[in-house]
């Protein structure tokens, strides 16, 4: 309500979340892959900068499209900042790149556990500016720690005589508008369906449609066309157990997973509690669980069988949102099985990551873990859809059945039954209800409650049908036992340091014949094993 007095009436709302969500989407494979070649530091200071920026723009904004102008900037800087997850696994012995992903993200705390308490907190005893200036002075903080204590070594792909400016032809520019136009038609796409426009509308199934064109076209062109630094490198999807099951699986979980954190708030709203407080301390039993579990699962992954894990974590998840369908008129057990599904979802995270990460050589460390984060999201924002769609149908039939019928017979005149079912749903004033006797409004209160709990067993029970893919897709994957070593890839010149040392001319470096085998042509039958032979005689510090 604050926001709307400030800013002024719009329609387009949705949009501050669509604007953060997106540019992930569609700049987080391109800065996964970029990190791997130029290395991650600078672009992790592009996202602390972007991020101050765009929070600034925000937090000072007088109207909604300049709060969606700094959201864009905002996404674009959590897509340069999920490069940490790449930068931290690669610092640690590979054996303990699961522990060390989950130690990270339980420094997440903060913001990920305690996000929705303290967010409604804002809003109920301050601005909501401060929604912003938080993460502002976040980021302001970790430009100076990245400035002066990450300094990497050797964390760089190059060509052999040339300079990074020529290298710039080398990219997979096409590759990258094709996947960045693709994802952000198809996101857009699925975020205005049932919006701003129809499912129906030309808009919306053009949007979609052009867009998995374009992913196919992507597909295609990766697979068939050779080059130095392609997007997705063959070598690396062409491990179908080992990378493309895991990403499946992590497409699937998330899917899963969205099934609650879309409807969950909307649940504690309708069934437990108004009090903006209380549902801020709900809504954070996904994040608390998740977060907090984290480093347990991190240590489990030490201990070898990741694939097993994979899916022991999936199968809870399923389960728990399976017994959501059993009873979610019941708080406790509720906010138990939420808890169940955060855990899984934390600890499924990590779990991926680090098997993608250990399947791959390290010069792909940076594209995978951006591709296990899209996965997971694109997974998620697909689920969302499914959820939301099914649970808005089946809510409009439970109005009716569990709220108009039972009001007609309670003697509600039929002329005046639709003003009141909306009333009781929050879409007419409250003054439709003064008419209506107490037993009247008894009915009227327990058949919302209904509908409600009605429309959320529906969703939950249909959310097991993507756990079970999942987890049988989860039994293909391949363990990673043997590349759970103490190798260490990237060391660091430790200290704070204004100028530090971070080429000593051991990177991987690709050498010209190499380079000629590349050089942007059809590839042939058996370029990729040749390519890896050369990779692996070229690249230092392999396994």
């Amino acid at each position: 309500m604050k926001l709307i007095l400030e800013t002024g009436p719009s329609t387009a709302f949705s949009w501050i979340s669509t604007a953060q969500v997106v540019p992930v989407g569609v700049f987080g494979l391109l800065v996964g892959r970029l990190g791997d070649i130029y290395g991650r530091r600078n672009f992790l200071l592009l996202g602390d900068v972007l991020g101050l920026i765009g929070c600034c723009v925000c937090a000072t904004g007088k109207n909604i499209n300049t709060l969606i102008g700094g959201g864009i900037l905002i996404g674009t800087a959590s897509a340069c900042q999920q490069l940490a997850w790449a930068s931290v696994s690669e610092m640690v012995p590979k054996k303990y790149r699961g522990f060390a992903i989950g130690l990270f993200e339980l420094a997440c705390v903060p913001p990920g556990a305690f996000g929705p308490i303290m967010g409604n907190a804002i809003a109920f005893y301050t601005t909501w500016r401060w929604a912003y200036w938080v993460p502002f002075i976040l980021n302001c903080i970790s430009f100076v720690m990245v400035f002066l204590f990450y300094h990497p070594k050797n964390q760089y792909i190059r060509e052999e005589g040339k300079s990074r400016l020529q290298e710039v032809a080398d990219l997979d520019w096409v590759g990258f508008l094709l996947t960045g136009v693709g994802l952000c038609l198809f996101l857009l796409g699925i975020s205005f369906g049932g919006n701003q426009l129809p499912w129906k509308s030309g808009g919306t199934i053009s949007m979609i449609v052009i867009g998995l064109l374009l992913l196919i076209a992507c597909g295609i062109y990766e697979a068939y066309w050779d080059m130095v630094f392609p997007l997705f490198p063959p070598i690396v999807l062409g491990k179908i157990r080992a990378v493309t099951c895991v990403l499946v699986g992590t497409f699937l979980y998330g899917m899963l997973y969205y099934s609650m954190a879309v409807l969950w708030p909307q649940q504690v709203h309708a069934l437990y509690t108004q009090g903006l407080l209380k549902i801020g301390w709900y809504a954070s039993t996904l994040g608390i669980a998740g977060i907090t579990s984290s480093p347990i699962f991190g240590a489990l992954f030490t201990m070898g069988h990741a694939r097993l894990l994979f899916i022991f974590i999936i199968v809870i998840g399923t389960v728990a949102s399976g017994c959501m369908a059993i009873s979610p008129a019941t708080s406790t057990a509720s906010t138990v099985l939420v808890a169940l599904e955060g855990i899984s979802v934390g600890g499924g995270m990590i779990v991926a990551t680090a098997m993608l990460q250990l399947s791959v050589d390290h010069e792909y460390i940076g594209i995978v873990t951006a591709l296990a984060v899209t996965f997971r999201n694109i997974g998620g924002a697909v689920g969302q859809v499914i959820y939301i769609s099914i649970f808005t149908h089946r809510l409009e039939t439970g109005f009716m059945k569990f709220v108009a019928l039972p009001l007609l017979a309670a003697g509600v005149s039929p002329t005046n039954i639709e003003k009141v079912v909306e009333a009781f749903t929050g879409a007419a004033p409250e003054s439709e209800l003064a008419q209506l006797t107490p037993t009247q409004l008894e009915v009227g209160v327990r058949g919302v409650r209904q509908a409600f709990i009605h429309s959320l067993r529906i969703v939950y029970l249909v959310s097991i049908a993507f756990g079970v893919i999942g987890t049988v897709v989860a039994c293909f994957c391949k363990d990673v036992d043997e590349h759970m070593t103490h190798q260490v890839d990237i060391k660091l010149d430790e200290g704070a340091k204004l100028r530090a040392v971070t080429d000593t001319g051991e990177g991987h470096i690709i050498r010209y014949e190499e380079q000629v085998l590349h050089s942007g042509h059809l590839r042939r039958h058996g370029d990729s094993q040749h390519a890896t032979s050369n990779n692996e005689a070229t690249t230092h510090n392999q396994d």
